[in-house]
């Protein structure tokens, strides 16, 4: 339960992502911040810009820093 927990707790804050209207951003995001394609959209989708994208940003590196391993 210990190992679950720590898991469940590491990644809620990517999964609250998937409760905004710009998921599909913020998936491209992540993917190309670990190396696979692009965070580039297509319209009518923007891409992410500012503040926002810097929040996000910094939310994906913390988790990738902190990922559990095994």
């Amino acid at each position: 339960w210990k190992e679950a927990i720590a898991v469940y707790r590491w990644y809620t804050p990517l999964l609250h992502l998937d409760t905004h209207t710009k998921l599909v951003q913020y998936i491209k995001l992540a993917s190309a911040e670990c190396g696979y394609g692009t965070e580039l959209c297509r319209p009518p989708r923007l891409n992410l810009t500012g503040e926002e994208r810097e929040r996000v940003l910094k939310l994906i590196r913390a988790a990738i820093a902190t990922r559990p391993t095994k």
